[in-house]
């Protein structure tokens, strides 16, 4: 869920900075694209440490599953 919540708020940062390129002044349409940029940043962050922990666990399944093969 929070992937999908980052998802849709980089896009609409991303369209209301396209927006307001029209209307508003060239300093207020940098700092929302500025924003969408910092929440692109913050789901490659979340999308990386997901893929870890998926992958930690499955190591760890893995490990815990051999030990009890061999007793």
């Amino acid at each position: 869920m929070p992937i999908i919540k980052l998802a849709i708020l980089t896009v609409c940062y991303k369209l209301l900075g396209a927006v307001t390129e029209v209307i508003a002044d060239k300093k207020i349409t940098s700092l929302i694209d500025q924003i969408g940029d910092v929440f692109k940043i913050f789901l490659g962050i979340l999308s990386a440490i997901s893929v870890m922990l998926i992958i930690g666990t499955a190591l760890v399944l893995k490990m815990s599953n051999s030990a009890m093969m061999y007793r």
